[in-house]
């Protein structure tokens, strides 16, 4: 009964001491890229306002600014995306470099 129960056994053990001495490889994979909020890319600056023929010289001068303003906004907008889309690919470029570096060692 005993040897009966060794020889069922063995192959078990053996088996086990074997996978436990393999190395597991591990892989990771890549980040993603960077993903935009489509709303803010969809965003387009606003078109300037027509001026009328007969426009006083101050309705010409508060549609200047108005246009100027909204221009200024735009700028920033389109400023802070083009920032943020920058900042995020550099890290998600330096974080597959770590991965690639990470994968090559196993």
């Amino acid at each position: 009964m005993m040897r009966l129960l060794c020889l069922k056994l063995m192959p078990v053990l053996l088996c086990s001491l074997l996978m436990t001495g393999c190395k597991t490889l591990l892989v990771v994979p890549h980040a993603l890229n960077c993903d935009v909020n489509a709303e803010l890319l969809a965003s387009r600056c606003a078109s300037p306002k027509p001026i009328a023929n007969d426009a006083t010289y101050a309705t010409l001068v508060d549609t200047m600014q108005a246009d100027r303003k909204a221009l200024h906004e735009c700028g920033i907008t389109t400023d802070n995306l083009r920032e943020a889309l920058t900042r995020c690919n550099l890290a998600t470029d330096a974080y597959n470099k770590k991965i690639d570096a990470v994968n090559k060692t196993n």
